[in-house]
């Protein structure tokens, strides 16, 4: 008797006693499905998870109805909590940043983050340094420069907290000078467009933040992009703007997006996301998508953004340690 008709035997002989057989069938959603997000409505994340959504539906490639849930507060904590809630069940998916790393590594969330499942990442904001249009800052080696001389002789802004990932890029930029940077001189707004409104009135020296939350302001000529923290340029309106490596500074730092999911799900949950993920990056409305919302793809799948939460965690307790802002 061949092999294989011993293991459909087999499988058949645990199907009629009521058992799965390993391969008789791929796991599909049975539900609806949730993504919640741990933002409140209007961010960036929301409309991340908001996109993938709709394309999910209009490109037919997931069945189920999918509803989109809020769930903001406590650093990612009241959105997390919720996740916890629901182990071993991957009709639910959180939208992923580098917030609740650090929140974990200071203390803040009071799970263990590793413990979740790692679904997939799309795509990356990479952070710029943004000037008002009539500065004496040309370029982030300028910058760079007037931090050396001076830790305080400039004010950076950033939203909406103290350690995050804007912070870290700009801790970055400072170490890549030799800075103290427990001296960096910070301004926290409760929104990067009020951040981006002081720099272009000349009320702060420099604002950290997404390229598309500033690129209105630099088409409208009232403030300047000096050098983002990305690999490589940005395309359209923003591939003029030098990457801080293009001017000698080794940082690059961007804030990753993508989805986690809850404790203990199964190899074959985790195949079907992969699967459905690795189909919405490759059509013509996500590439679409990416386009108009200036979104870097940074497509990773479940073992390769695994491994890169872990990389990420080492980067931010690193920075966040000299900061001394770990708990």
């Amino acid at each position: 008797m061949s092999t294989s008709t011993q293991k459909l035997i087999r499988c058949l002989t645990l199907l009629l006693l009521g058992t799965a057989c390993a391969g008789a069938a791929e796991w599909k959603p049975g539900k609806n499905l949730e993504f919640i997000v741990p933002t409140g409505p209007g961010s960036g994340v929301d409309s991340t998870a908001r996109t993938v959504q709709s394309i999910f539906q209009s490109a037919k490639l997931i069945e189920q109805a999918i509803t989109t849930t809020n769930k903001p507060g406590g650093s990612y904590g009241i959105a997390m909590n919720y996740l916890g809630q629901h182990n071993g069940d991957a009709h639910k998916l959180m939208v992923q940043t580098s917030t609740p790393l650090t929140a974990a590594i200071q203390g803040q969330l009071k799970l263990d983050y590793f413990e979740f499942t790692p679904i997939v990442n799309l795509i990356s904001e990479p952070i710029a340094f943004v000037v008002a249009a009539n500065s004496p800052l040309k370029t982030a080696r300028d910058m760079a420069a007037k931090l050396k001389a001076d830790p305080e002789s400039l004010s950076i802004a950033l939203s909406a907290a103290r350690g995050n990932a804007f912070h870290i890029a700009a801790a970055l930029v400072a170490r890549s000078a030799s800075v103290d940077v427990r001296k960096l001189k910070i301004v926290v707004f409760n929104a990067s467009s009020e951040g981006v409104a002081a720099a272009a009135g000349g009320h702060v020296d420099v604002m950290a933040a997404t390229p598309a939350t500033v690129m209105p302001l630099v088409q409208a000529g009232k403030v300047r992009i000096i050098g983002i923290a990305s690999d490589t340029r940005l395309a359209g309106a923003a591939a003029s703007v030098p990457t801080l490596k293009d001017q000698g500074i080794d940082v690059v730092f961007d804030i990753p997006r993508g989805f986690i999911a809850p404790r203990g799900l199964s190899a074959d949950q985790v195949r079907y996301w992969d699967g459905v993920f690795a189909a919405l990056v490759k059509s013509p409305e996500w590439k679409q998508a990416v386009a108009k919302n200036r979104w870097v793809e940074s497509y990773r799948n479940s073992a390769e953004f695994g491994k890169e939460l872990r990389r990420q965690y080492g980067i931010l307790k690193d920075v966040l340690t000299e900061l001394e802002m770990v708990k």
